[in-house]
């Protein structure tokens, strides 16, 4: 299988030229109010870009897009690439304190913003120290700034393509997590091309079509959808959202053949009432991250082949799974370019089967981040003694593979056990009354935890959630899982908390209950090693 790239190679200029160069004329992108070929993606990439240089953009100058996906979001951020300059994608459920903070951290002077989020910038006008410019993508004024029609940016004349190496950034990629700011991840071309590049992996071929449903802001829906369809020249189609009810007719209507989806959209596909066509149709591979829990059945449902991977904005993607080497709940092996250790908290290796943090130390240090931006004390805990410490706990076969067990912070220790709050919320979602789940430490009597499981019920009329009954669940759960990890408490809430990225606020979980809690053992229900 040949490899990547040499790192000067792994640019969005270097893969544009290589589709001009093999199949100008081929389709590149689709949304719903367009078609480009290759060559007509990097002319309007380089207008795009012509015409932000025209405001005052010069290389190496951060711009913040805040869009929803669309073409349009696509071109920007190529053009943004070809032209030396650095996008800092905004996550489009930023708003208040948590977009200022985006805005003045990177030092963005100009914005691309969908117009209904407008009135999110004028909130925040105040606060703003950088932000002079901004274009519209829409119609839309703002007091106090310039701005600009993002149609006069595509009508521009094009420029020359700036040439840059692997090493020279690409993005901020700002990271949310339940405590402190977002970090801005300094992330180079290479690091992301090697994260889109699958020259070293089941490499989709020009007459591949990928569909993108993840948002663009995120890695994943960027890199791992468009980025990957430009490096391999095949065909992407970018839809607004995930839909549960669109998504195989979208598949089967553009003859789809490769995707991306999380593991909860694939959960949501399963949940889906069975179809006598679901196997009907053309896509052939789905990278799915986490895997869900039932994948072969996943996998039998749809006629689909499964492939996984584990990685982060810090990191790009270290492991990958192959679909002839899926087994529940792994995460894959290690990728090429990469050497992976797990250790324990004194920083030595953990014996085979047993969990430990994950530590990466790559073989070219610009496929990694180059930092934080701004925050050289968080950068140094991030990178010690030449290795990137993940903060995840991971274990390994004596195959190889890698299985991820749960963020370091959220593992909990009962009866002498560690326990995954990842693994009992697999569980938990498995009861079909529950449609998600989040499972947290509380004090215990004793020296250890306690686990605790916030659910937020189904409605419809499937299921009555006054009839909801937790000694039920945990009857569930006895069956299909060990005794220690059946959660002592139960909590009813309408909603997780989550931060604007979507990931469940844990610490608020812990800290301040907004339900009924319920406790089963003064219920009387006694879970031991025998149950």
């Amino acid at each position: 299988m040949p490899g990547l790239p040499p790192l000067d190679r792994r640019t969005v200029l270097a893969a544009y030229e290589r589709a001009l160069d093999l199949s100008p004329d081929a389709l590149a992108q689709v949304d719903a109010a367009g078609r480009y070929t290759f060559a007509e993606s990097y002319d309007r990439s380089l207008r795009i870009g012509g015409g932000l240089r025209a405001l005052g953009v010069r290389r190496a100058e951060p711009v913040a897009l805040l869009l929803d996906n669309s073409l349009d979001l696509v071109h920007t951020w190529l053009g943004l690439s070809l032209t030396g300059a650095v996008e800092v994608p905004v996550n489009t459920a930023y708003k208040g304190r948590f977009l200022s903070h985006v805005l003045n951290d990177s030092g963005a002077r100009t914005i691309v913003v969908e117009a209904g989020y407008l009135p999110r910038l004028a909130a925040i006008a105040d606060e703003l120290t950088t932000l002079r410019t901004v274009v519209v993508r829409g119609s839309g004024t703002l007091a106090g700034l310039r701005v600009v029609p993002f149609d006069e940016l595509p009508a521009a004349e094009p420029v020359a393509p700036v040439a840059v190496g692997g090493a020279d950034l690409i993005a901020y990629m700002y990271t949310s997590g339940t405590t402190g700011p977002s970090k801005g991840v300094l992330t180079s071309h290479a690091h992301a091309y090697t994260y889109g590049s699958r020259e070293d992996f089941l490499a989709p071929t020009p007459e591949d079509r990928i569909l993108v449903t993840l948002p663009l802001f995120h890695l994943a829906g960027q890199w791992a959808g468009v980025y990957t369809g430009l490096i391999h020249r095949a065909a992407c189609f970018v839809e607004p959202q995930f839909s549960v009810s669109r998504f195989w007719d979208t598949v089967r209507e553009h003859g789809i053949t490769l995707t991306s989806m999380l593991g909860t959209i694939a959960q949501l596909l399963a949940q889906a009432p069975p179809r006598p066509d679901d196997a009907d149709n053309p896509l052939r591979q789905a990278g799915m991250s986490p895997l869900p829990g039932d994948i072969d059945a996943f996998r039998a449902r749809f006629g689909v082949e499964a492939t996984t991977a584990y990685g982060m904005s810090e990191i790009g993607a270290v492991i990958l799974g192959p679909p002839d080497r899926i087994r529940p709940a792994q995460a894959g092996f290690a990728r090429e370019g990469y050497d992976l250790r797990i250790v324990d908290s004194e920083g030595r290796d953990v014996e085979t089967g047993q969990v430990g943090e994950l530590i990466v130390r790559p073989e070219l240090r610009e496929t990694v981040m180059a930092g934080y931006h701004g925050l050289p004390e968080k950068t140094a805990e991030m990178w010690r003694d030449g290795w990137l410490h993940t903060g995840d706990a991971f274990s390994q076969d004596d195959e190889g593979r890698f299985y991820f067990k749960d963020r370091m912070k959220d593992a909990l220790r009962r009866r002498g056990e560690n326990v995954s709050s990842f693994e009992v919320e697999r569980a938990v979602d498995e009861y079909p009354p529950v449609a998600e789940s989040a499972v947290v430490a509380v004090p215990s009597e004793l020296a250890e935890d306690e686990i605790k499981a916030v659910v937020v019920l189904r409605e419809g009329a499937s299921f009555d959630p006054a009839a909801f009954d937790p000694a039920e669940l945990i009857a569930f759960l006895v069956d299909r899982m060990p005794y220690f990890m059946v959660p002592r408490y139960v909590e009813v809430v309408d909603a997780l908390p989550r931060t604007p990225t979507q990931k469940v606020q844990k610490a608020v979980l812990r800290d301040n209950p907004t339900g009924t809690v319920w406790d089963r053992e003064a219920a009387g229900i006694v879970v031991g090693r025998h149950s």
